[in-house]
């Protein structure tokens, strides 16, 4: 249990609240101890006080900035100041939306929520039924592998392919069976209708209406990082091309997002801080079933920046797979640039004889794998090995260079491109000042372009505002002292002011913010503050508290002293005298105060 802390809603979350109560929100955040969400996805180490630290999943650092409060229940990076709560943690880390996050979270404190027939929130409604249709269609394809009648086909190919039976069941293998339209009319006798049927992608419609996208095909469930099957791979189980096709992209699966075996990796990933890169379904699969299981697979897909940004979060290291085909290589080496620009450290591996890692591991076994993988080189190694049939003349090894600085145009890492840079005019027997100046050239006529946007402002929060709410926080009895010193004045609207209201009327409970990204990104920050001692945190709230006061006096001065004028360029002798008072009043009242 979390103790009753909620915390701020993320910044990613953008749309309008479901109509859920806070009350409902609460409770949910209340059955879930942020430490716990956070700590399954993000290996967390204590720093003290309630709190733990990790190098942020969301940016590339070494040194570790992300913080996660278990006291008020918040998470916060200083480096680039993501925050909010486990809601919020979720809707970022996963992709989820705001009510699917929710609904995890419910699931997972044994928190009962109520019907989405109470909600009118359409996009929600259709991805709850999306969902289900997909839980739905993993387990029709399941049974109809297992029926004496229908599965004959699938149960044979899949003696072929030598699966243990535990992994056939890990990854959920099923079987589409031939026919027009089995699979559609078992989902309308479960309830579905045709518009979610048709929405998920495993069905379409012609002038008869609705058949069956997939038909007699191997059916592979695609799932998500929670594990919930979002689309299918189908493997023709007969003569029809192409062998393999995937479900078309719905509101819950997106290709450019999806890696497949992210979900039963996660862990394996974890351990080894690495993770292989491979093709195929099958590659995957094999590796998995002999006890390899940090792979995750591009499903013939060319990778990414979304897919790179997503291995990033769970390791910092990835190796490539490949077959000894050359062409091959070069398309996959690639997507090297993404993966570096991740902030991946990039190696790479061939498998001998043409063979792909599913081949290769059952006819040499599983530690020839492992041995292989031990000793993937970084990428600029491996290409010029894999090239050295080009390399006694030189101009075989000028077309190399010029592949790998193809490459490296893309990766924006400085340090290592000129390590790169360097390796590279060693291996190719190159000048490297030749090499360097080549490389400039070729980047500069690549960038070269009419127009660049510039990135949009980040926002930060006022460090001065981030300790006066901290003190707060961390000494509750100093709330009532702010309150009372600042009673009676009219404080601009602002994101101090929002948070000071809602400590205010939660009686220094941790307040939700629901649609306010400045008053929340205040409340993460302060929330994952370093510890405060109590006299430390009594002067931040007085010094903070009379430096307001000062501002309000000083504008109100200045106002003042318009009005004076105003009154010597009309002429008003009556009113000077009085203003003059005013001021002088004021400006007694900024100096006993202080100097500002």
């Amino acid at each position: 249990m979390a103790g009753g802390c909620q915390g701020a809603v993320s910044s990613v979350w953008k749309r309008p609240v479901p109509k859920y109560s806070r009350e409902v929100v609460a409770q949910v955040l209340a059955a879930n101890d942020i430490v716990d969400v956070v700590g399954s996805c993000v290996e967390l180490k204590p720093a003290g006080s309630g709190r733990f630290k990790a190098c942020c999943p969301f940016h590339n650092e070494k040194t570790p900035s992300f913080t996660v409060s278990r006291d008020r229940q918040q998470y916060y990076c200083f480096g680039c100041e993501k925050h909010g709560d486990a809601i919020g943690f979720l809707i970022e880390f996963e992709g989820l939306t705001f009510f699917e996050s929710l609904r995890k979270l419910a699931d997972r404190g044994g928190v009962r929520l109520p019907a989405m027939s109470d909600f009118d929130d359409r996009e929600d409604l259709l991805r709850t039924q999306l969902a289900e249709a997909g839980k739905f269609a993993a387990r029709f394809f399941q049974e109809c592998m297992a029926d004496v009648l229908k599965g004959g086909l699938g149960r044979q190919y899949l003696k072929t392919r030598e699966l243990k039976p535990e992994t056939v069941k890990r990854f959920g293998l099923g079987y589409a069976p031939d026919g027009g339209s089995r699979f559609v009319e078992a989902a309308r006798a479960k309830g579905f209708k045709d518009n979610v049927i048709e929405a998920s992608g495993l069905a379409r419609r012609n002038d008869r209406g609705l058949f069956d996208f997939f038909r007699n095909r191997l059916m592979i469930p695609i799932r998500d990082v929670s594990g919930n099957p979002v689309a299918f791979g189908g493997r023709d189980l007969g003569d029809g091309l192409p062998k393999y096709i995937n479900s078309p992209e719905n509101a819950l699966y997106k290709k450019t997002r999806t890696l497949y075996g992210l979900f039963e990796a996660r862990e394996g990933m974890r351990r080894e801080k690495r993770v292989l890169l491979v093709e195929g379904y099958f590659d995957l699969m094999r590796c998995f079933d002999v006890g390899i299981d940090h792979v995750v697979a591009t499903c013939g897909t060319a990778l990414t920046a979304e897919q790179a940004a997503l291995i990033r979060r769970y390791v910092p290291e990835v190796v490539i797979v490949y077959d000894a085909d050359l062409a091959g290589i070069r398309a996959a080496l690639r997507g090297v640039s993404l993966l570096t620009n991740a902030g991946l450290t990039v190696r790479a591996m061939t498998l001998p004889d043409g063979k792909d890692p599913d081949d290769f591991i059952r006819k040499h076994g599983p530690e020839s794998f492992r041995r292989l993988a031990d000793d993937a080189a970084d990428f600029v190694t491996f290409y010029v090995r894999m090239s050295e049939n080009r390399l006694d003349t030189i101009e075989g090894r000028t077309a190399v260079a010029r592949e790998l600085f193809t490459i490296l145009t893309g990766v924006n890492d400085e340090l290592r491109v000129n390590e790169y840079l360097r390796q590279m005019a060693r291996a190719l027997q190159l000048g490297e000042w030749a090499c360097r100046n080549e490389f400039a050239r070729i980047r500069h006529d690549q960038e070269a372009r009419p127009f660049r946007e510039e990135p949009a402002p980040r926002r930060t929060v006022p460090i001065a505002d981030r300790d006066f709410i901290a003190s707060l926080l961390q000494h509750p009895g100093l709330l009532e002292r702010a309150h009372d010193a600042l009673s009676g004045i009219s404080l601009q609207p602002g994101p101090v002011v929002q948070v000071l209201k809602a400590l205010w009327e939660d009686n220094g409970a941790s307040p939700v913010f629901h649609n306010d990204e400045d008053a929340g990104m205040l409340y993460a920050a302060a929330a994952n503050r370093d510890e405060i001692t109590p006299e430390t945190a009594a002067n931040i709230v007085v010094e903070y508290v009379n430096n307001l006061k000062r501002a309000l006096l000083k504008a109100e001065s200045e106002n003042v002293q318009r009005r004076i004028l105003q009154a010597e360029r009309s002429m008003d002798r009556e009113s000077i005298p009085e203003l003059l008072r005013q001021k002088a009043g004021i400006d007694r009242e900024i100096q006993r105060l202080g100097a500002a």
